[in-house]
């Protein structure tokens, strides 16, 4: 009776870790195509989120016997940036403005994760990953849009409309507008579902690591301050956060 007993408890371990393994994922590469939506933030900004797009390609190399751990890389098109509404003050307090303020910025990124793939069922699987992404901003602008007509609220917007990644020189007569550095670098973690090995559903963020502001925009802003105020006063310092939603298709 006791060797009857410790055969069943045997032959169920070695079917329940068949089944764990019965539905890998296959070996080898694939890609995926991934479209889909951020809201992002520029941390220590003042701006508040702004939503955006992105377009991207995977490769995802599933290892040898990894019993479902792979390697992913791609190259995203996405949109990030924030946004700021607050009134504007021309001149006095009698010429007042509602405004809406928002950086549109553009970057190529280059994300590099390692992930884990777990297949509920044959047409089912779940995965996440975790890994760096680097970044560089192929376009980018400041713009300001005022509740209001006439000349003097064309000639505002305008002032503060700006290249984003311009590298200007520090205006002390113009101390709003600020730009950023092209390079950036961060790290994040997607979480996704896929059905029939194709369609795939992910949910993910990404934290810049980088300061956005350029080294001698903040020095030009502290010397310059400083000198002004006699006390130390300085640039916060500017990174990127990202929320994403994405759709994607497996070939």
């Amino acid at each position: 009776m006791k060797k009857i007993f410790y055969l069943i408890i045997a032959l169920a371990l070695s079917t329940s870790n068949a089944m764990a393994f019965e539905n890998e994922p296959a070996e080898g590469l694939s890609w995926m195509g991934l479209f889909g939506m951020n809201v992002t933030k520029l941390k220590n900004s003042g701006y508040g989120a702004k939503a955006g797009a992105m377009l991207g390609v995977r490769a995802d190399y599933v290892l040898p016997k990894a019993h479902g751990v792979y390697l992913t890389a791609g190259i995203d098109w996405t949109m990030k940036g924030g946004k700021l509404s607050a009134p504007y003050l021309e001149g006095s307090t009698s010429n007042q403005y509602d405004a809406t303020y928002k950086y549109a910025l553009h970057y190529i990124e280059v994300p590099i994760r390692v992930g884990f793939r777990y297949n509920l069922t044959e047409n089912i699987g779940i995965y996440g990953e975790v890994g760096p992404y680097f970044a560089v901003g192929v376009g980018g602008r400041h713009k300001c849009s005022i509740d209001a007509d006439g000349a003097s609220a064309r000639e505002a917007e305008d002032a503060r409309s700006y290249n984003a990644f311009k590298n200007y020189d520090f205006d002390p007569n113009n101390p709003d507008i600020l730009t950023f550095q092209r390079w950036d670098a961060g790290w994040g973690f997607r979480i996704g579902a896929e059905y029939a090995q194709r369609y795939n559903l992910q949910i993910g963020c990404d934290w810049g690591i980088s300061d956005i502001y350029r080294t001698s925009l903040r020095d030009a802003y502290a010397d310059y301050f400083t000198s002004q105020n006699n006390e130390p006063i300085t640039l916060p310092r500017i990174r990127n956060f990202n929320f994403s939603m994405t759709l994607g298709y497996r070939f």
